[in-house]
């Protein structure tokens, strides 16, 4: 690049955040456009005409962590908001790590991985890099930055609050603001469908039945579809049935499924549905890997499978939780 400072980013904010640090002529070129399945992805490259490079990548970052030493953030803060790494999740629940990805992370902190480095954690860090920023954190405020904003998240409890408020939206109702129109239309049960192993009706809907690991372990049915009118549909009828559907986009799927909180208890009140997710576990049992085992003879522990409609259920039920396990 001639010995001129250049970038590349996809990300418009960041575009802005870094000329506005180097005034001068500028060549800026669109390097390359793809769509994906969240919109339009534009790569962008610029270069500083008007201006020399001082140091190596390698130089920068010795500066970055010489100064850091010596308690100056700012150049910390520049670094980070290139090259930092941090998840809404984490600093929503009080996980405070700033983290820089680096070909060498070793010269700026804790390695993480092959190329992470941890520079600081707690939350006076990013106390830290939110006062450095000074006039210059208007100008990210603008850009609606969302590295600058999780530093926000992480040093004002008040933001942080609302933010959770805002955000503890269900997919499933993200999805009806988005298509408020809504007329799918929802396939009848099919017999043979919902007989097979693993299926089960539920309230008129074909879903089929998931382990789910988690903490503790879970039990969960799914019900696929493309369209996310029938999807939406699909949850209406299932909450029109006394349940608590949600609805996730999975790949080119919406995936309508109901929690095991609902489908224990539409299991005590339905024979069918009790059995279907019987014979699922059992199959579990004999079949599935140490982890499912554990968590489908768990959930057979529980007063539902212990009382004497479940003793009742067919000899091949039995069977199946008698048969010897695979090796």
């Amino acid at each position: 690049m001639d010995g001129q400072p250049y970038m590349g980013t996809t990300q418009p904010w960041q575009v802005f955040a870094w000329v506005a640090t180097r005034c001068g002529e500028f060549y800026i070129r669109v390097a390359s456009v793809n769509l994906t399945r969240e919109g339009v992805s534009v790569l962008v490259r610029l270069k500083a005409n008007s201006w020399r490079q001082k140091w190596s990548k390698d130089e920068a970052i010795d500066l970055v962590a010489s100064h850091l030493k010596r308690g100056e953030w700012t150049p910390l803060l520049t670094m980070w908001l290139g090259d930092g790494q941090a998840k809404r999740r984490k600093v929503l629940s009080s996980e405070y790590k700033l983290m820089i990805a680096a070909k060498e992370p070793w010269r700026l902190g804790k390695s993480i991985g092959a190329r992470k480095a941890l520079v600081a954690t707690g939350r006076e860090a990013f106390v830290k890099l939110r006062e450095a920023a000074g006039i210059y954190g208007g100008l990210l405020d603008s850009l609606k930055a969302h590295k600058w904003i999780y530093i926000k998240l992480a040093t004002d409890d008040v933001l942080r609050v609302a933010h959770k408020l805002k955000t503890e939206k269900r997919s499933i109702d993200i999805l009806r603001e988005a298509y408020r129109q809504n007329n799918g239309e929802i396939t009848t049960v099919s017999h043979t469908e919902a007989d097979k192993p693993g299926a089960v009706a539920v309230a008129g809907v074909v879903m089929h039945l998931e382990l789910v690991s988690g903490r503790g372990g879970s039990l969960i049915a799914k019900h696929f579809t493309r369209d996310v009118g029938k999807a939406l549909a699909t949850a209406d009828k299932l909450k029109a049935a006394g349940l608590r559907p949600n609805v996730v986009r999975s790949n080119a799927n919406y995936v309508v499924y109901i929690a095991m909180s609902d489908l224990l208890k539409l299991a005590e009140g339905d024979e069918a549905v009790r059995r279907a997710v019987a014979l699922y576990l059992a199959d579990k049992v004999k079949n599935g890997t140490p982890r499912q085992r554990e968590i489908a003879e768990k959930i057979l522990k529980t007063s539902l499978f212990s009382t004497n409609v479940f003793q009742c259920l067919s000899a091949s039920l039995r069977l199946v939780l008698l048969a010897p396990r695979a090796a």
